[in-house]
């Protein structure tokens, strides 16, 4: 990824516009030792598919998203964004317009407050669109107008839900959000862009996208008799709970409400900004009160205990004459904010304009009063609550607050580790776009670099790989490159990654899959807090946070299953990889990492299993080799071979039923259904009938692989 290059992309299906836009780019002032690059992407089946195929093109670290019929009228415009995304490391994204909060239509210009000024001809003729202005550099926003989308890091666009030409827009603006990174529209004194759009048209391709959108993104979405403003996927909303106004509630993916909650707007004062706003994977437990007259905004990933009490006001009572619980609230305006990560002890009351960080501690019974700002990554106690340890970055040790008046904890020199705590190995080949996007969202992530180290071991590409990495090479001392003389295979190429670790842990890491924003210092901390286990698995697929720790072979396979395949899911222990006597017995399986799973476990037993979406994945299936043959003849082999050191004979059993229910056979019919040839589907059926047809349960499996050839094959 090239720190100093910038480049603009426009999807064009008219020669004229395209022509004109490239002429107009060459007007602007380029910033002080960047360079800048243009692609012009041609008969894209849709803008979100366009760009998403420059993008991974471009080796650029900002990137402007530009309609054909837009001219930026600011010369100084690369000079402003560049200075903004390094200012700001959490603003992902910028935009000319936008919406402060998407009504439940899911339409930006629905809102009633907008950001950002642009000249369009939305109206029918040009005209200056001037809406509110930000109070600082920026606004946050949650929706942004496609005409001009400036980024500084890469996020898949999501072309398998938006075919056509609407909606990628407000769907790239909540895929930045909901990695943990800000989208904004900038202050500008004069319009930055002239946009010749014409009057919109909301087609039925339009309707269907809209649909599309709030559906995926959950807007406007009803639980029971209540309808949200927003409610995500997988939440869990307990029947006690006592809900009102949820029309102004928003709820994040896999929120859970536990029992005799009660969340409110007790005037029930809609407005199409949401008064309660809850992040995802938040829990709120028993017993909870939150109640909202302007705002209470919760970020993802917050555990608020029993009994806690949030509002964002406290009673009026300086009318003597009359009763208290009929003078209202004292004040219509204060916000109370909890960044993401944090944890609200037992009892809790926090009330009026409060302002707590991220992953901070607030103590069991603790009151925090109209007034109080506490710093990210702090504990606080008391009442009023006041800081008492406060996150040592450096050191990375939480450090005791002095309680005397004035007093400061003394915050000890940054100790230079020879050794990191992790080691992120990437066995790559011909992969040069996935990794640009897998590097770039490593090194976007605010976690010190002494604390880790990327090593690619390059299995002899034929593409751009090699020239890719020293290109990130010249910014990142702690990235190693290493490049085989030839092809040795996957397999081969990951014992040959792990080898070249020299940290305390090794983390196993597909050039296909990238991290979410924050995820990688997460990562460290739970490396950290369980150094004792020789293991640690991410399950990516649950977002709850919890830890669950365990020792052995079998209750590993019993927890882990199947999914023990996912190459960016392991992190192994270096100490006990260096003792495997024979890393390379499976070397052609295709799974060697499950073999050395279970061969760490067999030295030291104790793992860890995360359960937390940290990474997310290209949409790239490359295949290569037979399904079958790996999930079904090596998988199984290499579990067989761990019966006499480690694994019960009836846990192999169970494991055995259980993948062919709930995972081969669905995989069976998917690869049928999207026709993946890559993966050899030709293979299954032999290879599932050999494996299965002792077993007492396979009349069942027969029944249903006939069902799904008759499906497919019309057999």
């Amino acid at each position: 990824m090239d720190d100093r290059k910038i480049c603009f992309i426009i999807c064009a299906n008219n020669e004229e516009l395209a022509e004109r836009s490239q002429q107009n780019l060459k007007q602007l002032i380029k910033p002080d030792g960047y360079t800048v690059d243009l692609q012009i992407v041609r008969n894209a089946s849709g803008l979100a598919a366009g760009y998403d195929q420059a993008m991974r093109q471009s080796d650029a670290k900002y990137k402007v998203y530009l309609h054909q019929d837009v001219q930026i009228l600011n010369p100084q415009f690369l000079v402003d964004i560049v200075r903004l995304f390094s200012d700001y490391s959490s603003l992902g994204m910028i935009g000319a317009v936008g919406a402060k909060t998407l009504p439940s239509s899911g339409i930006w210009q629905d809102a009633s407050q907008k950001y950002g000024k642009v000249i369009d001809s939305r109206t029918g003729t040009l005209q200056s669109q001037e809406f509110m202005q930000p109070s600082g550099e920026y606004e946050s926003v949650e929706s942004l107008d496609g005409l001009l989308m400036a980024t500084q890091y890469d996020l898949p666009w999501r072309k398998d839900l938006f075919t056509g030409w609407h909606f990628y827009d407000a769907s790239l603006s909540q895929e930045f959000i909901s990695s943990g990174y800000e989208v904004g529209v900038p202050k500008q004194l004069l319009p930055w862009c002239l946009h010749e759009c014409g009057t919109l048209d909301r087609t039925t391709a339009y309707a269907d996208a809209r649909r599309i959108f709030l559906e995926h993104y959950g807007y406007g979405k009803s639980h029971g008799q209540h309808r949200f403003h927003r409610l995500g996927s997988g939440c869990n909303i307990h029947p006690t709970c006592e809900l009102s106004g949820t029309a102004g509630i928003a709820l994040g993916n896999e929120v859970k409400l536990q029992a005799d909650c009660c969340i409110m707007l007790p005037y029930n004062n809609i407005a199409s900004e949401p008064r309660i706003q809850i992040g995802a994977g938040s829990e709120i437990e028993r017993r909870c009160s939150l109640s909202a007259v302007n705002r209470i905004v919760i970020g993802s990933q917050v555990a608020i205990s029993t009994g806690v009490q949030i509002s964002d006001y406290n009673p009026a009572y300086e009318d003597i004459h009359l009763p208290i619980k009929k003078q209202g609230a004292d004040s219509w305006s204060q916000t109370v904010s909890i960044g993401s990560g944090s944890w609200i002890g037992t009892n809790t009351v926090i009330a009026g304009q409060v302002s707590i960080g991220k992953g901070c501690v607030i103590s069991a019974g603790s009151v925090v009063v109209s007034g109080t700002v506490i710093p990210d990554y702090c504990v606080a106690a008391g009442a009023p609550a006041r800081v008492i340890k406060q996150y040592d970055p450096g050191s990375r040790k939480w450090l005791r607050i002095s309680p005397s008046p004035g007093g400061e904890a003394e915050l000890p020199n940054e100790e230079n580790q020879m050794q990191p705590l992790m080691s992120i190995c990437i066995p790559a080949f011909n992969c040069g776009q996935e990794l640009n996007l897998c590097l770039n969202s490593i090194y976007s992530q605010n976690t010190r670099t002494a604390d880790f180290e990327v090593i690619v071991s390059d299995d002899a590409s034929t593409d751009h790989t090699e020239e890719l990495v020293r290109k990130y090479q010249e910014s990142y001392s702690n990235l190693h490159y290493y490049r085989n003389e030839r092809h040795d295979g996957t397999d081969g190429n990951i014992l040959k990654c792990a080898g070249y670790a020299r940290g305390e842990f090794i983390k196993l890491h597909s050039s296909e899959d990238y991290w979410l924003q924050g995820s990688l210092e997460t990562l460290c901390n739970l490396i950290e807090q369980n150094r004792d286990c020789s293991l640690l698995f991410l399950d990516i697929l649950s977002n709850t946070g919890a830890v669950n720790r365990g020792s052995g072979i079998s209750n590993y396979v019993e927890q882990v299953s199947i999914y023990s395949t996912f190459l960016s899911g392991i992190i192994m222990r270096r100490k006990e990889f260096v003792q495997i006597a024979s890393p390379d017995r499976f070397i052609h399986s295709n799974l060697i990492q499950v073999y050395l799973e279970l061969s760490i476990l067999e030295i030291s037993s104790d793992y860890c299993v995360y359960h937390r979406k940290l990474l997310a994945s290209s949409d790239k299936i490359a295949g290569g080799y037979s399904f079958a043959q790996t999930f079904i003849i090596s998988y199984l082999g290499i579990l067989n071979s761990f019966l006499d050191k480690g694994l019960d004979a009836a846990v192999l059993a169970a494991e055995k039923k259980h993948i062919a229910h709930t995972f081969l056979l669905w995989w069976y019919n998917y690869m049928l259904e999207k026709n993946l040839e890559q993966l050899q589907p030709g293979d299954f059926v032999r290879i599932f009938v050999a494996a299965y047809q002792d077993e007492s349960y396979y009349p069942d499996l027969h029944e249903r692989l006939h069902k799904i050839q008759a499906k497919h094959l019309k057999i």
